[in-house]
């Protein structure tokens, strides 16, 4: 029974792994796969995974352009409540984190005084979720991908913070430098808890973000885990095109071509590119596709049931994923998992609040790096700390009809209407009647500032706003997308 309810409990390892690195936590299952071999769902399961040596590499395709497939229109009906027990609250994690002393060391003058620390809930659980840029025979690597998660079990809620690589901060006992270099500073000069150590007071010095734990994977586990698991699904919109070179062979390069906004299925060598390309957007737009690769992994380990046996799980985690959770932990946030509605993942980002530019630490050398700013706390303080848009909020409420022609826009309105802080109660499709993208207000009594909040969200000119009063209305907004929308807003 305990082995049944864990298998079902793998839903998380997908929740909480959702967010970057975790969600490497279904890897040794879908190894069946490979081997012809397949994982059975929750009433059925085959043999322990594979001893990691014999799991498959897959093989890099010297190109790769793939197409778009169909999907069904998105629900949004909750999840059922779980129908096991949840484990105690992990007794590690009743305890808040402090920082550790600073390390010796010279200091450069102009040191800002630490951050307050935020002051999270009692039971709010936060965790780094890493990528790092190691590649084969590297021993480290910087920390390229900086994803802090906020967890609240009560209701439940998962809160998905990218934080940019190239953030300018004081690295505690070293000095200033981007804050992708923490971790390797830490690993180097020994700091207590290593990379992660100093990377965790890195942020709790210049943000007042504290971590309860880590999780940190590399470019080759990410790619083998999304491939182990089929791949998966994202809702790419803007056109990309971008080349890289085969890690494993400089002299061959691939491509990645993505033409038209649409729904795209990506194997785990495309959705790696996806999350990596820079070459015609920025670290915000990367940021934000990383966390699309994320949650679209979530997707695929709901879909699939998984049926592991525990110690053949357990170690192949500690083989691909470099973290400080015990079993104890990962079984609590798996009970949270199953209860988990997709709506209630918010997606933030720290790029929009804070100053670019250019720096010169020496003559030569010129550093692109962002700054912080004001706007930057009061934005942690709504995002990590404020309420989530839910049905019962009246403002927040609001329903798509995706008259554009095309099936994937509705799907993209939602994502862009959760980024922007709104919940999407019901998406319509209808025939297209000619008329413009909108934003049409159904309660005359709705607030401005809502209004204007959508009309940015889909970069809309005021005059798209209409107010067509529609007593008992599901939603006092309603975003309607004509043949002129385009998902492609930057």
């Amino acid at each position: 029974m305990f082995i049944r309810w864990f298998g079902r409990a793998l839903a998380l390892i997908g929740l909480m792994m959702i967010i970057q690195s975790l969600i490497w936590m279904g890897y040794g299952a879908a190894t069946n796969q490979q081997s012809g071999n397949p994982a059975r769902g929750l009433n059925g399961g085959e043999g322990p995974a594979p001893a990691p040596s014999s799991w498959p590499t897959p093989t890099l395709q010297p190109t790769g352009t793939p197409t778009p497939t169909p999907t069904s229109a998105p629900t949004f009906t909750p999840l059922p409540p779980p129908s096991t027990p949840t484990p105690a609250f992990p007794a590690r994690w009743a305890v808040t984190p402090t920082p550790r002393p600073e390390a010796s060391g010279e200091s450069p003058a102009g040191i800002p005084e630490p951050h307050p620390p935020l002051a999270f809930p009692p039971r709010r659980v936060n965790l780094l979720l890493l990528g790092s840029d190691r590649r084969p025979g590297e021993r480290i690597g910087r920390t390229d991908t900086i994803i802090f998660a906020s967890i609240d079990p009560d209701e439940p809620s998962v809160r998905l913070l990218s934080i940019p690589r190239d953030l300018w901060v004081y690295i505690p006992g070293w000095g200033f430098n981007k804050i992708n270099t923490a971790y390797v500073h830490g690993e180097l000069a020994r700091y207590p808890g290593g990379g992660y150590g100093l990377l965790q007071d890195t942020l709790r010095y210049n943000l007042g973000l504290t971590a309860h734990g880590y999780a940190l994977v590399d470019f080759g586990g990410m790619r083998t885990i999304i491939d182990t698991l089929g791949g998966v699904d994202v809702n790419v919109r803007c056109p990309l095109y971008d080349v890289f070179p085969d890690p494993d062979n400089p002299a061959i390069t691939g491509t990645l071509s993505l033409p038209a906004p649409g729904r795209y299925h990506l194997d785990g060598q495309q959705a790696l590119w996806y999350m990596r390309s820079r070459h015609s957007t920025g670290d915000f737009d990367r940021s934000r596709r990383q966390q699309q690769v994320l949650e679209g992994l979530l997707d695929r380990l709901k879909e699939g049931g998984w049926l592991l046996r525990i110690p053949s799980l357990w170690s192949g985690i500690r083989q691909m994923v470099q973290t400080d959770l015990g079993l104890e932990e990962v079984l609590w946030l798996a009970s949270i998992g199953v209860r988990l509605d997709r709506s209630r993942i918010a997606r933030g980002w720290l790029h929009p609040v804070l100053a670019s530019g250019t720096i010169s630490t020496t003559a030569e050398n010129g550093l692109f790096v962002y700054r912080l700013t004001e706007q930057a706390d009061s934005y942690l303080e709504r995002f990590l700390l404020g309420p989530l848009p839910s049905e019962a909020s009246p403002i927040a409420r609001v329903e798509v009809i995706n008259a554009s022609g095309n099936p994937f826009y509705g799907e993209m309105a939602v994502e862009l209407l959760r980024e922007a802080g709104f919940q999407a109660v019901r998406m319509v499709e209808a025939a297209p009647d000619g008329r413009p993208t909108r934003v049409i207000a159904t309660d005359s009594a709705g607030s401005s500032a809502a209004a204007s909040a959508l009309l940015r969200a889909f970069r809309l000119p005021g005059s798209r706003l209409e107010v067509s009063p529609e007593p008992g209305a599901e939603a006092p907004y309603r975003v309607w997308l004509g043949a002129d929308f385009n998902p492609c807003v930057r």
